[in-house]
């Protein structure tokens, strides 16, 4: 099982999530919110171990459409 936690670019925890497509679409949500600050969030999955799978999902390359 995994587990999902979208960062600030200052370390701070924003919220976790136990669903990716629950995570996805808050990183969605605060992109659309202030597109100018989508470069200072990031979407971060865990396995149980603790470590890091797989490569981020920035912000910036969230394609919200107004």
């Amino acid at each position: 099982m995994a587990y999902y936690v979208i960062l600030h670019s200052t370390g701070n925890l924003v919220d976790s999530f136990d669903r990716e497509d629950e995570a996805r679409a808050a990183l969605e949500a605060i992109v659309h919110q202030d597109a100018g600050e989508a470069d200072e969030y990031a979407l971060l999955t865990y396995g149980d171990d603790g470590h890091p799978i797989g490569a981020a999902v920035l912000g910036a390359d969230i394609g919200v459409h107004a």
